[in-house]
Order: C-alpha cells, then sequence, then structure tokens
C-alpha cells in the first residue's frame, strides 16, 4: 500500500483502470458461465424426462357414423347470366367482306328464310335437268340449249339471263361440296382429280336422298298445311260459310300434234253380236205348223 501512494498520480491512475478493467472483465466471465450451466442442466432436465415418460396408450379407433361418408348436399347456384351477343342479334345473317371501309356484308336469303319447305316434283325433275347441264362444258351447254324449242324464241336479254343462271348453279354446287369436304377435313388431302369426284359422289348422293325425303314428307306436309286452312277459315270466316274443298291436281297435258300432222282416226265403236230369238212351243201346238224363223236347236238336256 505504501509502495502504492508512493507512485505519482499518473501511475495510480492507470492502475485504477486496469484493476477497473478487469474487474469488469472477471464479472462478465462468471456471468457466461453461469448463464451456459443453467442451459446445460436444463436441456439434460428435458431429455431426461422425454426418456423416462411413459408411452403414450394407443387412441382407440374412431368408428364414423354410417352416414358420413355421404357429403352434405350443396344447393343449387344460380347460372351465371348468359353474355347479351349483341353482334349476332338478328341471327348470322352477316358474312366477312373484302372490302375495307366496310368489312362486313349481308349473308341472308330474303324472304323465306328458316321457311319449311319440301320441293316438289316439278322442282326436282328441274334441279335433275340443271345438274345434268350442270357437268357440261360451256360448248356442250350452248349445243343443248340450241337443240331446246322455246331457247330458240327466247328475246337475247333472257338467253343472256338463262346462262348466267347456268353459271352461277355450277358455283354454288361447287362450292357446297367443297365445304362439305372442309367439315370432313377432306379437303387439303385431295387432289383436284379426286375433288371433282367428290363432287360428283355428293351430288349424286344427296339428289337420290333429297328425292327419297321429298316422297316420304310431301304428304305430311301437305295434310299439316290443309290443317292450317281449315282451322284459319273456320276463325275467320263468317258462321255458316263452308270450307272450300282442297284444289285438285292440275291434270296432266295433253299433247299437241304439230302443225300439218293429220288428226289420229277414231275407230267406230264395235258392234255387238246379234242372236237369233228362240222359238219357243206351245203345248198342245202342232210342231209341223209353218213358221217364220226355223227355230233353234236346243242341246241336249240333263
Amino acid at each position: 500500500m505504501a509502495r502504492f501512494f508512493a507512485l505519482d498520480r499518473s501511475q495510480q491512475k492507470g492502475l485504477r483502470h486496469g484493476a477497473a478493467g478487469f474487474l469488469t472483465l472477471l464479472g462478465a466471465t462468471t456471468l457466461l458461465t453461469t448463464t451456459l450451466r443453467a442451459q446445460t442442466m436444463m436441456q439434460m432436465a428435458g431429455e431426461t424426462g422425454t426418456t423416462n415418460a411413459a408411452p403414450a396408450a394407443p387412441k382407440a379407433p374412431v368408428v364414423a357414423p354410417a352416414n358420413s361418408s355421404a357429403k352434405p348436399p350443396v344447393p343449387p347456384q344460380a347460372p351465371p347470366p348468359p353474355v347479351p351477343d349483341t353482334f349476332n342479334r338478328y341471327g348470322k345473317i352477316w358474312a366477312p367482306s373484302d372490302d375495307v371501309a366496310h368489312p362486313i356484308k349481308l349473308s341472308v336469303q330474303f324472304p323465306g328464310v328458316g321457311e319449311m319447305k319440301i320441293p316438289s316434283q316439278d322442282e326436282l325433275n328441274v334441279r335433275d335437268k340443271l345438274e345434268q347441264l350442270a357437268v357440261l362444258s360451256d360448248d356442250d351447254i350452248r349445243a343443248q340449249l340450241a337443240l331446246w324449242p322455246p331457247y330458240a324464241k327466247m328475246k337475247l336479254a333472257d338467253e343472256g339471263q338463262l346462262l348466267m343462271r347456268i353459271q352461277q348453279f355450277k358455283e354454288q354446287r361447287t362450292k357446297v361440296a367443297m365445304d362439305k369436304a372442309r367439315d370432313l377435313g377432306l379437303l387439303n388431302s385431295l387432289t383436284p382429280d379426286q375433288k371433282a369426284k367428290f363432287e360428283k359422289e355428293y351430288w349424286d348422293k344427296r339428289l337420290k336422298m333429297d328425292h327419297e325425303m321429298a316422297k316420304q314428307f310431301e304428304p305430311i306436309l301437305k295434310a299439316r298445311e290443309q290443317k292450317l286452312q281449315d282451322e284459319l277459315f273456320r276463325e275467320f270466316s263468317m258462321p255458316g260459310t263452308a270450307i272450300p274443298a282442297p284444289p285438285k291436281p292440275p291434270a296432266a297435258p295433253v299433247a299437241q300434234a304439230k302443225p300439218g300432222t293429220p288428226p289420229p282416226a277414231v275407230s267406230p265403236p264395235a258392234a255387238k253380236p246379234t242372236t237369233a230369238p228362240v222359238t219357243q212351243v206351245k203345248p198342245g201346238a202342232s210342231t209341223n205348223a209353218p213358221s217364220a224363223t226355223p227355230p233353234v236347236a236346243q242341246g241336249p238336256t240333263h
């Protein structure tokens, strides 16, 4: 202690700071050692308790009720409201156009759109004749029309309109057949020869089907139309008015003879064969008496 006081003030101050730092370091070391020891003891106690603990009893199986498998009914949900199709408000009556200023064009046949119609036999016959012309070349078509007497009596405008209609029919005929080939996924794989054959086979089978369907459904449609007309007549006619009879089918046309041909000879009706009267002999009369008409011999009677 005497040595400490013998030191000057600067030396004393350095010793004081060194002692304070040593004490601070010693305290921190002691605190850290105590904390680590406590944590180690707690971990050891936890592991020992876990090891010595009794095994847990097995859980009893949970018996599900009988109706637990069925899911609760889901209440019906209202379907979402349909999105309004403003573009097709009046149906698909439009088609893309090549005009840039007007990219959409009208594509519908007025009137008669959606009308139930079965072609008559006369219309089917006209269709058959057009089909025969459609497979010919332009020169062959002109040659065939030249053999048709009404064609020579038409005006030039009517002749040109007829040729234009035949050309439109040919183009529409090809378009419909190729659209069907596209729908079947065959268009891209067909050669030009196969396309021509496909078009011919399609229309041959289609026309046969159309004839069969018209023959089957034409009487049904006529009967339904007659029933509709009768109901409308009863509703809007005056009371007591009889329902008009349905129109009679047109009579078959009579073939007219060409000028200069003599009329057919009319044969007279065949004469009926005449038989001589049979003379009856009265009882008691003499058979030797002369008579104006000789008796007809009777055959043997049995």
